[in-house]
């Protein structure tokens, strides 16, 4: 249940990001630089359609799993823009639920913007019922921004909060580190904090190289065939991912993501490995 980096840096590799924070979940990339000056009325581009696919091998005797996900964002005008996403996970034995998600971002003025996300499972056996968040960056240097969000995910054991507070720094315009802490309150029981930090840099022909680390301690799910049994449980978690674009408007996306998870008394869990691939088209 912590945050996904296979999904946070996809979304950070398809917008152009000023700064970049991890978020649960599928968070509309809140940290999209201002639209190019060069682009005019007549060449700006209003839809972007974000296609990705990622598997998961599990080792410990564990099934796979599979995710498939299409986003589809609306940019109304400079300040506004709006998505929404299908999502599709399989995590046998427990089954398939999908999340249907609305998103949105608004910059009121060009050094704060505001986002927010609504996600609903409709027949959820491992995910939560419904989610809801809400954050904002703001830009209090030309080079460093104050990040922050809060998400509640209501879950059929109990709901799970977290707020997450940041910082970005902008080394240039294409190289920047977010470092983001979290802190989460499980089932009105349980309370835990987690760390994460992700770095991008600018390559060559436009390429973005994205690398994030996370450690810290989140509820985590084990699935069986009649019962969920939840607990807390510490993971390190690692990420590469590589975007390049291969045409004015179409961007490929490749990556994968390690984890290392312990059990409450510092043995190992299990390892999950899940390599992601994906595009942006714009249009």
């Amino acid at each position: 249940m912590k945050i996904s980096l296979s999904k946070a840096l996809l979304l950070l590799c398809v917008l152009d990001l000023a700064a970049v924070p991890l978020r649960a979940g599928t968070m509309l990339a809140q940290e999209h630089k201002p639209f190019s000056e060069a682009e005019t009325e007549s060449t700006f581009k209003h839809w972007t359609v974000v296609p990705m696919y990622s598997y998961s091998f599990f080792n410990k005797g564990r099934q796979a799993w599979q995710e498939e996900d299409v986003q589809m964002f609306y940019s109304i005008n400079r300040q506004l823009t709006i998505g929404g996403e299908i999502d599709i996970m399989e995590r046998p034995p427990s089954g398939t639920n999908i999340y249907y998600s609305g998103l949105a971002s608004y910059y009121p003025w060009k050094w704060l913007e505001v986002h927010g996300r609504i996600s609903i499972c409709p027949n959820p056996t491992f995910a939560a019922k419904q989610i809801y968040g809400g954050g904002f960056q703001y830009q209090v240097m030309p080079r460093i921004g104050l990040l922050f969000d809060y998400l509640q995910s209501n879950y059929i054991q109990g709901p799970i909060e977290q707020l997450t507070p940041g910082v970005a720094f902008n080394f240039t315009d294409t190289t920047y580190l977010t470092l983001r802490y979290t802190r989460g309150w499980a089932y009105n029981t349980l309370e835990y904090n987690y760390y994460s930090a992700v770095l991008n840099i600018g390559m060559p022909y436009k390429g973005r190289l994205s690398l994030a680390f996370s450690y810290g301690t989140d509820p985590d799910a084990e699935a069986g065939a009649n019962s969920v049994i939840t607990l807390l449980s510490p993971a390190y978690t690692y990420a590469i991912f590589y975007m390049q674009p291969v045409w004015k408007d179409l961007k490929l996306i490749a990556g994968i993501q390690y984890v290392y998870r312990l059990n409450q008394s510092g043995g190992e869990l299990y390892q999950q490995l899940t390599p992601t691939a994906g595009l942006s088209w714009r249009f």
